[in-house]
C-alpha cells in the first residue's frame, strides 16, 4: 500500500487521483461516525483523540516546470528600472506634496476639537492643561487674523 501510494504520488496525473479519493473516503468517513464524548465536561487529551492520527495531506507537489535561463536576471533588471525612475529620476508633483500635509491641515477645525476633548479629560483627571491652553489661544488668534 505504502510502495503504491509513493508511485501514484511521483505521477502528477494518477498522484492528484490518488490524494482526492483519500479525501472523499476520510470525507465520508467522518460525515458516517457520530460519536458522543460521554464526559463532555473534561478535556479531551490530545494523544487519544482522533486528530492525533491525522496526517497532513501534502500542499504543494513539485511541478518539473523549467524556466528559461535568462528569466531572473530580466525581473531583477526590471524592478532595478522601476525603483530607479520612482525612487530618483522622477520629480514631485501635486499629489507628492499632499502627502508632506498634516491631517490638521487637512480638516479645518479638527486640531481645536481635539485640544477641547484633551482640555476636557485634562480637567476632570486633574493633570496639566497649560500647553493645551497656549495652543488653543494661538488656534483662536489665527481664526481671527483670517477672518
Amino acid at each position: 500500500m505504502l510502495a503504491e501510494r509513493n508511485r501514484l504520488l511521483s505521477e502528477p496525473d494518477t498522484g492528484d487521483e490518488f490524494l482526492r479519493s483519500c479525501m472523499d473516503k476520510q470525507r465520508t468517513i467522518r460525515l458516517l461516525t457520530t460519536e458522543v464524548e460521554q464526559n463532555e465536561s473534561e478535556p479531551i487529551k490530545f494523544s487519544t483523540s482522533g486528530a492525533a492520527r491525522k496526517t497532513v495531506a501534502p500542499v504543494m507537489t513539485k511541478t518539473n516546470t523549467e524556466i528559461p535561463w535568462y528569466q531572473p536576471y530580466s525581473v531583477v533588471c526590471s524592478v532595478a528600472v522601476f525603483l530607479i525612475y520612482f525612487c530618483v529620476l522622477r520629480e514631485e508633483n501635486n499629489v507628492d506634496l499632499e502627502f508632506n500635509k498634516t491631517l490638521y491641515e487637512r480638516i479645518h477645525g479638527l486640531e481645536k476639537e481635539q485640544l477641547l476633548q484633551s482640555y476636557r479629560y485634562n480637567k476632570e483627571n486633574g493633570k496639566s492643561v497649560d500647553d493645551i491652553e497656549k495652543r488653543l489661544k494661538e488656534i483662536e488668534e489665527d481664526e481671527l487674523k483670517t477672518l
